[in-house]
Parts: structure tokens; C-alpha cells; sequence
């Protein structure tokens, strides 16, 4: 292979004399208590929900940015992301027989449209709602006559939706909108007059984006009159839930769930009274299926790395699927037996097939067939799934289980990427504890590997989410450049079980910064590049994991981007949803305890003044309203005050863009495609030997 593209222009731009004139971040006399203590906070002011003057700056800084990334490495990232956004997408339901819509893109649309099979004719395209393309849709539900499409659109990214409904008889809208709902599915009642959605009180306007999301209910939607009434809720403020319809009389069961901690319970309306329906907030449970004598959950109950239980209408829990070595994540009930989905020690799927009653069966996935799988259906006396891996896009396969003849129904054709080309390697790493910690990393076969080798590290490392193999468009340019992207699977996330995500939230989250500096140092070891020619890169949680990374080890790294993340560990409750992150993070404000090992990894109250830190591009969505952008305001401010070097850091403010912002519904494909490409352009101009 010729010599790397990525690393000529980088020796001239690694270093660089450049002084940069940052917008002025105006500090303030401003604080606040805590626990007996003064908290000095200059930056406080940039809380304020839609602050005009913050705003200024904010645009200030997008210029700066902006003007910086100019330049080869943008322009060459930018088209090579572009066309691999540009394939043209199916939804599975496409090829379903009893299903009459689907999800279609042409590669061209920014959105997917929303399709019905009788005549091609497009129901939903939200490429038409605004000039920019940032009216999103969220989801859609058909009424069980489907007479009546509902339908909920995020309005430039944010978590707040509005239902709307289309008459699909006549294709009329209808005038009535319901509003103030977030977090929430849309569920039919059986006759289909009408629906249940989660509501929360309307906050005002000027706060809508960081105002504590509080008292949420389930309320129900009558066609007819066009009216909201109160089904559920209302009686703690803390509160979330979801709504399924069990068994022959369908009856309401409800998910009730404490902001983002994984103990939950459910409830049960029988004989007109709620009754408790699992064991009350001591363990995560799961709604899958229900039969005559209980409702069907995977559950850790008793079981750290989950198993399946059936919890009869009497009480008792009777176990299906026994606990493994491997994290059960997903079950799949089927009109004949049950899949069960595991994660592998590689980090793939690893499926088993049993009957209703629990017993194994001889079923298998042929080997060849590896990655992330899901969305299992029989079709025809075959089953069909999709499956997608780091170097493979999503394929949908229709698989006959006793001659094991694979048929693959269709495939995502990225044009300006080639599987065959690439190379993946799984292995795991030694952190600094001793953990063995799970990594994977992949680049072009012909790439020859050396310490000047530019690598995309990233992570997440929280709220027992798992990091699956799958393949993200967003790599291609960096990949295509002669790059490597590596996967560091952190303490925190759950793909080792629930001891796994224990290891590293609370008094335990320095675990996940260690093992993600570890990760790097394997790498070094390895000969795949080195620490200079390194960027990491997360978002949300992952972005806290990046800020610590870069405030604990100060110019350690070739570049580092935080996205959307959770930067003043102290404050993150006193914003939309960060009450609930307590289950991770602990409430700082309320617990001293909390308090004193949060500001030890507090990235924000870390920052010392007169250090040098690593090149750093912040992105944030500026109706982000679920970790609210002041978190990267007041972050960079502090850090562009204290920065004695040359190494710039910067923000990027993505307008009319929320959490999300990485993925589809969120955000239109073009703004998905500058993110992408500004913040690989960034980290381009320093990784370097």
C-alpha cells in the first residue's frame, strides 16, 4: 500500500505557532453551595436555558471552528462520507408479505419515507416539512384496523414529540395535535378509537429545553372527541413508563421506572385494580411475552448476567432460560420456540434456540454468519433476521433451519467501501487493574500497521449499555484514508453481565477512564500507532469518558473530541433528565458522598490553569435537552482560559440539532455528514507521529 494519506500532510500540521484568538468567555462573580462549601463557578451564567448573550458566543466559536477546519483534509472526508451515506435503504418489512408499509431512502432523501406497499405510494416524508430538513420522525404506529396512522415528529432534534394522525382512507391530517410528550411509544387501544402516550406538564417556553422533566403520566387519546384524559400517573414526580396489552382481555401492564437505574417493576390491571406484577425496584425487569399463566421476563433477578423467567399471575417465578457465563441481552419468542441472544466472548451474538417450555433445541446459526443479529420473524418455514458487523453493512437473511441454506434477501451496498478489503482483530487487553477488557480494532488488510498509524479510539463505558458490533458510515473516510477504528468494550457498559456495569459506575468510574487509557497503551504496545497519532472520541456519557481522559492525561493524546457529554458532574441534576442518572453518577448535590468522587472526575472542575491539553474539538447540539449544551459551554470557556500551549480547542455548536445528533431520526444526513466529517478533519490536523 502507498504511504498513508492521513500522515503526510500531519508532520507539517501537528504542530503548529498558530496563537488563537478565542471569542471572549465573560466570567462572572457568581457561585453556589454546596454542602457547606462555596463552589466558585465564573460560568454559571451560560445555564441559563437560551441565554442570548450565550448564544452569541456560541455562534462566535462555530465561526472560529468553522474557518479552522477549512481545508484538504475537510474537503477529502467530506466526500467520502458523503457517498457512503448515499446507498439506497429497505426496511425489513419491505419483504414481508403481511406487511403494507415500509421504510424506503433513495440515497438521496435525508430522511427515510415512510411507504405503503399498494401503489408505492409515500404516506410520510419529512423531507418536506421543513427547508432544512430538522422536523424529524420519531416513530409511527398503524392502528390495529389501520384506518389511522399516528405519528411523532422532534422538532430540530429535541426529545419533546408531537403526535399527529392521518386519516389513510381519505389521506387527511386531522387538525387535532397532541403535544408535550417525550419518551414515549404510541399504543392503540383494540377498536382503534384511540391511543396511550407518556405526557409531562407543559413547562414554559423559555425553559422547555432544561427544565427537570418531571410527573410524567400515561394519557389516552380519544379520536372522536379529540380529547386528553389522565390514564396513569401523577403520583410520583420521579416516575417514567411504558405501556404493553397482555393476553386474550388485554389487559394494561405497566413498566415503571425511576429515571435511568435499571431496577424497575411492573404493574398489573386485573379484575379493575393494579396489582404488582414482578418484584418491586430490586432488579431489572424486561416484558418479552405472555401465555394463560404469566407474563414472560428477561430479567437479573438472581441472575447477574440475566436470564428468563415466567412470572405466573400467582406470584411465582418459574425460570425458561437458566443463566450463563454469557450476557443473555435479548430473547425473540417465535410462534415455535424462543431465540435467545448472548454476546459472544468476541462481542458477536451468539444465538440458542429453545422451546416455550425452556428446553434446548438443535437449531443453529451457521458460523459463517457472524456480528450483531436481530429482528428475528419466520417467513415461509425460514428465518429471517438482519445481521451486521464493524466491516460488514446490514444484511437480511432468510435462513432454512434444517438444510441450513443461507439466502440473503437484500444487502446494504455502501459503493465506496468493499468488506473484503478489511481486516478485523478481537482480542482482549489488560487494564490497570489487571481487568482483562474487551477491544476490537479494523483497518484496510493492505494497510501496513506502524506507530505512525492515525486511530479513532472510541467508547462509552455506562448505564450497562453494550457496545455491539455493527457497521456506522460515519468511519468509511476515515477508514478509506489508511486509518484504524478501534471499539474499546469499558467497564460500565453490560456486555460482560451486570458485575460488569458495577465495575464501573459510582465510586467505581474511574475503572472506565483507566481502561480506555489502557486501551491506548495496548495499541502502542501492538505497534497500531501511538499515543500522538491517537484521537479519542465518545458522546454523552462517552463524552464524559473523553473529558476526563483528556483532563487526567493532559497532552497526552493527538486529539480528543467530547461530544454531547456530561462535563460538570456536580450540576447534571438540575437539568431535564439528569435527576435520573443517579444510578450511574450518584446525586452530587444531595449525597456529600457523591459529591467528593464525582469532582475528582468532574472533567469541568478538573481543568488546572497554566496546563497544556491536547488538541480539542467539543460538539454539542444546541437544543440538545437531554445533557443541555452549557455543559460544553462552560467547559470550553474554562479550558480555552487555562490552555498554555498552542493546541486548540474549540467548539462545535451543531444549530437545530439535539442529543441525537449522531443518529438518524435526530438529524437530517447532511447534518449528520458535516458532524462527522468536522470532527475527523479536527482530528486529522493532529494526529501525528
Amino acid at each position: 500500500m502507498k504511504k498513508i494519506y492521513l500522515v503526510l500532510p500531519l508532520l507539517i500540521l501537528g504542530c503548529t505557532d498558530t496563537n488563537f484568538n478565542y471569542p471572549e468567555s465573560e466570567k462572572k462573580p457568581l457561585s453556589y453551595d454546596a454542602h457547606g462549601e462555596k463552589i466558585n463557578d465564573p460560568y454559571l451564567y451560560m445555564e441559563d436555558c437560551q441565554n442570548l448573550e450565550v448564544i452569541e458566543w456560541s455562534d462566535e466559536q462555530n465561526a472560529l471552528t468553522n474557518n479552522y477546519l477549512n481545508g484538504p483534509e475537510y474537503e477529502e472526508l467530506f466526500e467520502k462520507i458523503s457517498e457512503a451515506y448515499s446507498s439506497e435503504y429497505y426496511s425489513m418489512d419491505y419483504f414481508d408479505e403481511e406487511s403494507d408499509y415500509y421504510y424506503y431512502n433513495s440515497g438521496v432523501n435525508q430522511h427515510n419515507q415512510y411507504i405503503k406497499k399498494e401503489g408505492n405510494q409515500v404516506i410520510l416524508n419529512p423531507d418536506e416539512w421543513s427547508n432544512d430538513q430538522t422536523l424529524n420522525l420519531a416513530n409511527v404506529s398503524l392502528s390495529p384496523d389501520e384506518k389511522y396512522l399516528a405519528y411523532s415528529v422532534s422538532d430540530g432534534g429535541v426529545d419533546w414529540r408531537t403526535i399527529y394522525l392521518i386519516n389513510l382512507q381519505t389521506m387527511e391530517k386531522l387538525e387535532a395535535a397532541v403535544t408535550e410528550v417525550k419518551f414515549s411509544s404510541i399504543d392503540w387501544d383494540q377498536d382503534s378509537q384511540g391511543f396511550y402516550y407518556n405526557k409531562y406538564p407543559k413547562p414554559e417556553e423559555k425553559n422547555r429545553l432544561c427544565e427537570p422533566s418531571l410527573n410524567a403520566a400515561i394519557y389516552y387519546f380519544d379520536i372522536d372527541s379529540g380529547e386528553n384524559s389522565l390514564f396513569y400517573g401523577e403520583k410520583n414526580p420521579e416516575e417514567n413508563y411504558s405501556l404493553s396489552f397482555v393476553g386474550d382481555e388485554n389487559a394494561p401492564l405497566i413498566r415503571v421506572i425511576n429515571g435511568s437505574e435499571e431496577e424497575n417493576h411492573y404493574i398489573i390491571k386485573r379484575n379493575d385494580s393494579w396489582e404488582l406484577a414482578t418484584p418491586k425496584n430490586i432488579a431489572s425487569f424486561d416484558y418479552q411475552d405472555n401465555d394463560e399463566e404469566g407474563l414472560f421476563f428477561l430479567t437479573n433477578y438472581e441472575a447477574p448476567n440475566y436470564r428468563l423467567v415466567k412470572v405466573l399471575f400467582s406470584g411465582e417465578i418459574i425460570e425458561i432460560i437458566p443463566e450463563k457465563k454469557l450476557a443473555l441481552k435479548s430473547v425473540s419468542f417465535l410462534d415455535d420456540f424462543i431465540i435467545a441472544n448472548s454476546i459472544d466472548i468476541d462481542m458477536n451474538s451468539l444465538i440458542e434456540f429453545y422451546s416455550k417450555e425452556g428446553e434446548i433445541l438443535d437449531y443453529k446459526i451457521p458460523d459463517e454468519i457472524s456480528g450483531t443479529l436481530g429482528s428475528f420473524s419466520m417467513q415461509d418455514q425460514k428465518l429471517r433476521f438482519s445481521v451486521s458487523s464493524f466491516i460488514e453493512p446490514t444484511r437480511y437473511i432468510d435462513l432454512d433451519l434444517e438444510s441450513l441454506d443461507i439466502s440473503i434477501i437484500w444487502q446494504d451496498k455502501v459503493t465506496n467501501f468493499n468488506p473484503s478489503e478489511y481486516k478485523k482483530t478481537f482480542t482482549y487487553y489488560e487494564s490497570k487493574d489487571g481487568t482483562m477488557v474487551p477491544l476490537t480494532f479494523f483497518h484496510k488488510k493492505d494497510l501496513e500497521l506502524n506507530a505512525q498509524t492515525p486511530v479513532f479510539l472510541y467508547g462509552y463505558g455506562g448505564y450497562n449499555i453494550s457496545i455491539r458490533p455493527s457497521f456506522s458510515r460515519k468511519y468509511v473516510g476515515w477508514l478509506e484514508l489508511g486509518g484504524v477504528v478501534a471499539i474499546a468494550n469499558l467497564r460500565g457498559g453490560g456486555e460482560l453481565g451486570k458485575k460488569w456495569h458495577n465495575a464501573g459506575r459510582l465510586k467505581e468510574k474511574q475503572n472506565v477512564f483507566d481502561d480506555f487509557l489502557y486501551a491506548s497503551k495496548y495499541l502502542e504496545t501492538q505497534g497500531v500507532g501511538n499515543r500522538k497519532s491517537t484521537v479519542i472520541s465518545g458522546r454523552s456519557n462517552g463524552g464524559l469518558l473523553v473529558g476526563t481522559s483528556l483532563v487526567q492525561n493532559p497532552n497526552y493524546f493527538g486529539a480528543t473530541l467530547p461530544a454531547v457529554g456530561v462535563l460538570d458532574m456536580l450540576r447534571f441534576t438540575e437539568f431535564t433528565e439528569g435527576w435520573g442518572w443517579r444510578g450511574d453518577y450518584g446525586s452530587p448535590l444531595l449525597s456529600k458522598e457523591d459529591f467528593d468522587f464525582n469532582f475528582d472526575i468532574s472533567p469541568y472542575h478538573q481543568l488546572k490553569e497554566g496546563e497544556c491539553y491536547s488538541p480539542t474539538l467539543v460538539t454539542t447540539g444546541r437544543r440538545d435537552d437531554r445533557v443541555v449544551p452549557s455543559h460544553s459551554y462552560k467547559f470550553v470557556a474554562r479550558i480555552q482560559e487555562y490552555q498554555n500551549c498552542n493546541n486548540p480547542v474549540m467548539l462545535l455548536d451543531t444549530v437545530r440539532a439535539g442529543h441525537g445528533s449522531g443518529g438518524g431520526a435526530a438529524m437530517p444526513k447532511w447534518k449528520r455528514i458535516e458532524l462527522f466529517t468536522s470532527e475527523q478533519a479536527f482530528a486529522l490536523k493532529h494526529v501525528s507521529s
